[in-house]
């Protein structure tokens, strides 16, 4: 099978990283699967230079052994990246393209109107909508030309299902598949002692450990909120809030915390947070929508006790009072009691961090790569079977 995936991107966002962690399986060959050749085509911003192009999603692309095409975008609406993009498809001759972003949806859609790439089948890959800016909420208003006509749309949980019907697309042509991640080794003692050193964390400080992008729809206002409630308690004075990422709303966060002084800690975008999952006490995702949160999963794969918002597919990933403590989206009293109940009781926080992880196990690569490799069959089985005969 030859695969083709367009992404529009160039650090590792969330929808690329199930992507390479997918490619470093599949080129070898998982779940009884033939080996697949798989190229990333990306769009990069500006004239073509004699250098080649690098950034961090190209780097990780070949670190992974994946072919990388990299296509030249002279200025906004760039007429000739279509033109270019058709070239390299036509070279590559895939079996089976992938868009994974609302620009990629509907360059390809128009790819497809035009007859330029007819052969190809077309798996679009839904990773929801978010409210960065009203440019990008115009952009993804898109999807609603383009998606309805994928072979097969690919989403992350039930909920988005319904955003997707309500926008054309036949419910028989969706998929859900959650996310998963790879596993990964604890970092020795000493870095984790030298990180929370770097950061003023002294060995009393309890840590509460949220990561993500610091946009509205992530709720960290609420969470910023919950934690000082939590620390007019007398019992919850060493506890320390760990927001790790960066984003649109860091100057308005950093000012609605500027109160709580070195309680709460920004510590910027990190390309690697894995130590910070592995030094926290207490993780939590306070958002008000999500799809299948990465972050979800790596705090499973950590053993943590998790305090997460029931939105979107988490309730699909974890459950509450078995894997982690649920409570409703926007609701800071009931945030904050869930904080406190964690903390507060050992046998609680010991009891849902290993049942996380214990439940992590069903959400292997191996078992997301298995399910991906059925609906890329499934879409090519249908492709070739003959049209019924009408009479």
């Amino acid at each position: 099978m030859r695969l083709l995936s367009i992404v529009e991107a160039a650090t590792i966002t969330g929808p690329a990283k199930p992507l390479l962690m997918f490619a470093k399986l599949a080129q070898t060959g998982v779940a009884g699967h033939a080996p697949i050749v798989h190229t990333l085509l990306t769009t990069v911003r500006g004239r073509r230079r004699e250098r080649p192009v690098d950034n961090e999603l190209i780097r990780a692309a070949r670190f992974a052994a994946i072919d990388v095409d990299v296509i030249p975008e002279r200025f906004l609406f760039d007429p000739g990246v279509l033109l270019r993009i058709a070239r390299c498809i036509r070279l590559r001759a895939p079996d089976i393209v992938e868009t994974h972003d609302f620009k990629s949806h509907f360059l390809f859609w128009m790819l497809r109107c035009a007859g330029a790439v007819a052969t190809p089948r077309w798996i679009a890959f839904h990773h929801g909508y978010t409210k960065m800016s009203l440019r990008v909420l115009a952009y993804q208003q898109l999807d609603r030309l383009s998606l309805r006509h994928a072979d097969q749309v690919v989403t992350l949980c039930q909920p988005f299902v319904e955003q997707l019907t309500a926008r054309g697309i036949v419910r028989s042509r969706i998929a859900v598949i959650s996310n998963a991640v790879a596993p990964k080794a604890r970092p020795p003692p000493e870095a984790l002692a030298l990180l929370r050193e770097s950061l003023g964390i002294t060995r009393a400080d309890r840590l509460i450990v949220s990561v993500g992008r610091l946009s509205k729809e992530k709720g960290h206002a609420d969470l910023i909120h919950a934690f000082r409630v939590l620390l007019q308690q007398t019992s919850h004075r060493n506890c320390r809030l760990v927001l790790v990422g960066d984003g649109g709303e860091r100057a308005r966060l950093v000012s609605a915390a500027a109160d709580l002084g070195d309680r709460v800690l920004f510590t910027g975008h990190q390309a690697d947070a894995w130590p910070y999952f592995c030094m926290a006490d207490l993780f939590v995702l306070p958002s008000h929508s999500e799809g299948s949160p990465l972050v979800l999963f790596e705090a499973m794969a950590a053993g943590l006790p998790i305090v997460a918002t029931s939105v979107g597919g988490v309730p699909e990933v974890v459950h509450g009072g078995v894997t982690a403590c649920l409570v409703p989206p926007r609701d800071v009293s009931r945030l904050a009691g869930a904080l406190a109940a964690v903390l507060d009781d050992s046998a609680i926080a010991v009891a849902l961090g290993a049942a996380a992880h214990d439940a992590s196990h069903a959400f292997s690569p191996e078992s997301y790569a298995g399910r991906l490799l059925r609906i890329y069959d499934s879409v090519l089985a249908n492709a070739a079977a003959p049209s019924p005969t009408r009479h």
